[in-house]
């Protein structure tokens, strides 16, 4: 990981840019900066031209600041709401042995479906809700145990894909890519729970840190699975 993350969230709801800089190691926060928007000029694409007027002086003076060249950057994307789609899978085991590669399976075969029946949605992350295994509440999977009837609650958090392609060819112009996509209702969440202000909960899911959430699922899954990368029960 860099020595710095850098984090862009567009906050749709108050008409705002921030963007903040936080050293990965220490979470000490390096620079920020605030811009408003005027509400009767703001959209989610009319923002677009606004942020590329910005981002000529801004990238310069980040780049003095740091003394490092800038290529990428973390998108926060702030809504109205948190948007997503809440979906259960159930499986019957017949009092097998829960293996995580046929638990990939089944959330790759549910997020597949997902994509096709919403081609104009962006799925960003895959929080795991719960795990009930023969009527028993889990928080993390129980890879391993044996169980007739196996149930969990995903729920997929997304944003408009369009919005999302216009902002990453934005960035793209400016020779910078986006690293990850972020939603900041959901970042919000875990300052309650876990980190103490919006920078550390981007910082801390960029890490995997929330052990709840499981990464974007390749197409072809490797042989070492997300759960043992970002659930750690595998140790």
């Amino acid at each position: 990981m860099s020595k710095f993350e850098i984090f862009f969230n567009i906050d749709i709801k108050n008409f705002k840019l921030n963007v903040f800089i936080i050293d990965t190691n220490s979470e000490d926060i390096l620079l920020t900066k605030d811009f408003k928007f005027d509400k009767y000029q703001y959209s989610n694409f009319l923002i677009i031209d606004k942020i590329n007027n910005i981002l000529k002086k801004l990238i310069l003076e980040i780049e003095k600041h740091l003394d490092a060249s800038v290529s990428k950057i973390n998108l926060m994307v702030e809504q109205e709401n948190s948007y997503n789609i809440d979906l259960s899978i159930k499986k019957n085991f017949e009092n097998k042995i829960i293996d995580k590669k046929n638990i990939e399976y089944l959330i790759q075969d549910l997020r597949q479906q997902l994509l096709t029946n919403n081609p104009d949605k962006k799925f960003i992350h895959i929080l795991v809700k719960k795990c009930i295994v023969d009527s028993e509440e889990y928080n993390v999977i129980p890879i391993g145990n044996k169980c007739k009837n196996f149930i969990i609650d995903l729920s997929f958090i997304h944003i408009p894909k369009k919005l999302l392609n216009e902002l990453e060819r934005l960035f793209s112009e400016h020779q910078m890519f986006i690293n990850k996509v972020i939603c900041t209702n959901y970042a919000k969440t875990l300052i309650v729970t876990e980190f103490d202000n919006l920078s550390k909960a981007g910082l801390n899911i960029i890490k995997g840190s929330n052990l709840n959430e499981i990464g974007v699922i390749p197409k072809k899954i490797k042989k070492i699975g997300f759960f043992e990368k970002l659930f750690h029960i595998f140790s």
